[in-house]
């Protein structure tokens, strides 16, 4: 089986459309999706839609929850609680409805998809730090779990004793007797300094993982941020990559 996992689209269609035309150029018939269609960005329902479209399987994000108040938004910070209560007053009732039918986690076959963390998903937990990583092999059975929500792509191993380490190889071969743990980064609003969109292919058959990196329209994406009235610094992250 190949894939295309994406994650953390936060209503950035240009950020989006750049990356699906990627996955079709490659032939990778299938995407999973983790999350977070919603919130910061100025096209909710046309992302919620294409997601929903395109997507084989799909999981939560906070924001999506949030959206449709399904998770507190008073634990956001101040302008993404704005970024949420703005996009509650653009959401149409198709998009509602889609996000409300969302659960948190998907398996298909040696996978989980989740958009925080294995443990306790709905508590939307980040992992940041090796020790972060760590502690999450123990919540999950399956050889690989793929993760959004920190907008930073990273990969942790955990081999057949115990032992765990960064993923430093980009792409990186699956090894037989480890396990691993995958972040995708984000398509829509990267936080790790480098402000292209980005999504992982999983390759069953070659049995490999590999980031991809896109350049797509920031200027056009940032421009309907602030004339959609949502907070400038949403538009000025993006062009930073944090």
């Amino acid at each position: 089986m190949k894939a295309a996992i994406i994650s953390d689209i936060h209503s950035n269609l240009e950020a989006l459309l750049v990356v699906l035309k990627d996955i079709k150029k490659r032939r990778l018939k299938s995407i999973f999706c983790l999350g977070d269609l919603v919130g910061y960005g100025a096209n909710p329902n046309e992302c919620i839609d294409l997601c929903m479209k395109e997507s084989k399987l799909i999981v939560a994000g906070n924001h999506d929850w949030a959206a449709v108040d399904k998770t507190d938004v008073s634990t956001f910070n101040p302008v993404a609680a704005e970024a949420i209560k703005w996009t509650q007053g653009q959401i149409n009732k198709t998009g509602i409805s889609k996000l409300k039918s969302l659960e948190l986690a998907k398996r298909s076959n040696n996978l989980l998809l989740v958009h925080a963390t294995p443990r306790n998903p709905e508590k939307w937990s980040y992992l940041f730090t090796l020790e972060d990583y760590e502690k999450e092999f123990a919540q999950f059975d399956e050889q690989i779990c793929f993760i959004g929500h920190s907008h930073i792509p990273a990969a942790v191993f955990q081999d057949a004793n115990g032992y765990c380490d960064l993923v430093r190889d980009n792409p990186f071969p699956i090894v037989a007797k480890r396990r691993y743990i995958v972040n995708v980064g984000s398509v829509g609003q990267p936080r790790d300094m480098d402000p292209r969109a980005s999504y992982v292919i999983y390759d069953g058959n070659k049995n490999n993982i590999e980031v991809i990196r896109l350049d797509y329209n920031i200027p056009l994406a940032q421009q309907k941020i602030i004339m959609g009235g949502l907070p400038e610094v949403l538009a000025d992250r993006l062009l930073a990559g944090r």
